[in-house]
């Protein structure tokens, strides 16, 4: 009966058009009014509790770093570093924006942001350039998702955070490889592609202009060599790294780049505490929803259902990559990191998974609902930046592009060690 009301609550507050965050919320609430004697004040212990983490702390500061270095003009100069590299190739200009989204992403750590940014630039060069608008909004709404991927990564802290037992260092470290393989995987598409309908575009590699556009961008390129080298070596957190980006952000775009003014700052701070509001309501409620569910032992419930059909690691990857590719699809990937990751690593001793593998794993996997309906968050982002609907963004493009990361998915969970290469290197 319990099981039933919170997940009966949880799905119709979702279908009547409630935010996320209040249909978990409401889904935790309303069993334990109807069903326990536990007193509503426990609520919001348990939300205050939740919200006092020293590792939270990180996430906002990441946001208004991605902020400060969008607006403070970083974002054009990692797509003239991309288009100096790799824009020579047939269909160049869509693995530019492959190669701008993953390193935006290690400096944003969220995939709309990183749609937003990037995809402001290059839709209206591609335009130019005569790529139809289909592969335009397919190839953006894709790169957007690398945000979340290569660190540092938001859901990446949150996965951390909901697991308590593995250090934010070796994900973040364990998402840069497979980063830029789905870049790559992605790009292989682009190519193939663009021999076919776009020769006309192709561009002259030049070295001068490599070396030009890198010493332009070395600044923007500094902030995730800072933020993960200082990790990594002991000088601050990740929560105190999180505010040495921040720090930075702002020397660059003011000092360095003067690309910022005062106007533009309190702007930035404004979007900051609007999407770090909007973030922290999500993974509260999601705390309170967990617990109920804890308190039910659904977790135990579902480990085991799984553990009994699974009978080796690669049968547990496929029957959880299908319920994450489900899951991501209705849901978006922080409540879902939040609900999902204290049920299921607890099952990963028996299959010899590494949490911080599994966790890179789950992220990428998750994120592939950013790109499909009905949440898909990166198509909306896409098709905003033009004033298109979201129709011409679901296209055949895109399937091939979720297909290569598929393809890529499927080689990090054969090969785990592509993961934690760095990781092991680097401990």
């Amino acid at each position: 009966m319990m099981v039933a009301l919170i997940f009966g609550v949880f799905v119709l507050v979702l279908l009547i058009g409630c935010p996320i965050a209040i249909a978990l919320l409401l889904g935790g609430i309303v069993p334990i009014m109807a069903l326990t004697d536990i007193p509503l004040g426990i609520v919001v212990q348990r939300l205050f509790s939740s919200a006092n983490s020293y590792s939270m702390m990180a996430v906002p500061f990441f946001i208004l770093a991605g902020n400060l270095m969008d607006t403070g003009g970083v974002s054009k100069r990692l797509v003239n570093l991309a288009r100096s590299l790799v824009g020579w190739l047939p269909g160049g200009l869509a693995v530019v924006s492959f190669l701008a989204c993953a390193f935006f992403g290690a400096i944003s750590g969220s995939a709309p942001a990183t749609v937003a940014a990037i995809g402001s630039i290059m839709i209206p060069s591609m335009k130019e350039d005569g790529y139809p608008m289909p592969f335009i909004l397919a190839t953006i709404a894709s790169g957007g998702w690398l945000g979340v991927i290569v660190p540092p990564s938001i859901p990446m802290v949150l996965y951390c955070i909901s697991v308590g037992s593995v250090a934010i260092t070796d994900v973040f470290l364990g998402g840069f490889i497979p980063g830029f393989l789905l870049a790559g995987g992605m790009s292989v598409y682009a190519v193939l592609w663009g021999r076919k309908h776009m020769r006309h575009a192709t561009r002259k590699f030049s070295i001068k202009e490599v070396g030009r556009s890198f010493v332009d961008a070395l600044w923007a390129l500094g902030m995730p060599i800072i933020i993960l080298g200082g990790i990594y070596l002991g000088i601050f957190t990740p929560t105190e790294a999180a505010v040495v980006a921040v720090a930075y952000g702002l020397l660059v775009s003011t000092l360095i780049y003067h690309q910022l003014s005062l106007k533009g700052l309190m702007q930035i701070i404004r979007r900051t505490v609007i999407t770090t509001n909007i973030c922290m309501f999500i993974v509260l409620s999601s705390t309170v929803f967990a617990a109920i569910m804890t308190r039910e032992q659904i977790p135990v419930i579902v480990g085991n259902a799984i553990m009994s059909v699974a009978s080796n690691r690669l049968m547990f990857y496929l029957l959880v990559t299908l319920l994450l590719l489900f899951v991501g699809t209705f849901m978006e990937t922080i409540p879902a990191i939040m609900i999902l990751a204290p049920i299921l690593t607890p099952m990963l001793g028996a299959y010899g998974i590494n949490p911080v593998s599994f966790g890179v794993i789950m992220v990428i996997t998750l994120g592939i609902g950013m790109l499909t309906p009905p949440v898909g968050i990166n198509l909306y982002t896409a098709v905003s930046l033009c004033g298109e609907k979201v129709e011409r963004v679901i296209n055949r493009h895109l399937f091939a592009y979720i297909g290569c990361a598929l393809v890529v998915l499927a080689l990090l969970i054969g090969f785990e060690g592509i993961i934690m290469f760095l990781p092991n290197l680097l401990r």
